[in-house]
């Protein structure tokens, strides 16, 4: 079972800017979607969580209408490039994946489990000027989240988003 955690990261604040590299060897920077895009920032534990890669794949099958929100998904983990390359070419993922195995973006977002040295599995919604718009944690291996929530609370978020 996951642990709960708050985080300095929450619904309405700032969220933390940062650059990296996807594993297509493409340069993401969060500061260039400001005012065009909102951002679905998915932390995860690695690809060999079935948790994880059920929510990949959830993510993958909506992302098509979580696009035409103005939105693009972004997917980042502790695993090394080539576990991250491996896992994205594998289910065929058609959105960013991030690998951070020193876990600077995941500790920038304060979503770091020291304890098994993973991200905590969650969810991040930023909206186009910046602010996180909706956070949720994934309690446990039972508590998935449907990408047709997603694509709903980006709906239901509208123009406030």
């Amino acid at each position: 079972m996951y642990r709960s955690m708050l985080g300095n990261v929450r619904q309405g604040s700032k969220a933390p800017m940062f650059s990296a590299l996807d594993v297509r060897g493409d340069m993401f920077d969060t500061r260039a979607y400001l005012g065009r895009s909102n951002l679905v920032l998915f932390f995860y534990r690695g690809y060999w969580c079935a948790t994880c890669r059920e929510e990949l794949l959830g993510l993958k099958g909506e992302y098509q209408r979580i696009s035409t929100q103005d939105s693009e998904v972004v997917a980042i983990s502790k695993d090394s490039i080539d576990e991250a390359k491996n896992m994205a070419v594998n289910l065929q993922l058609p959105y960013k994946v991030i690998s951070d195995p020193d876990h600077h973006i995941i500790d920038m977002y304060d979503v770091y489990d020291s304890e098994n040295e993973t991200a905590f599995i969650t969810l991040f919604l930023i909206d186009k000027a910046g602010v996180v718009r909706y956070k949720r944690s994934i309690a446990g291996l039972e508590d998935v989240m449907p990408a047709t929530e997603i694509v709903n609370k980006l709906k239901n978020l509208g123009s406030a988003f």
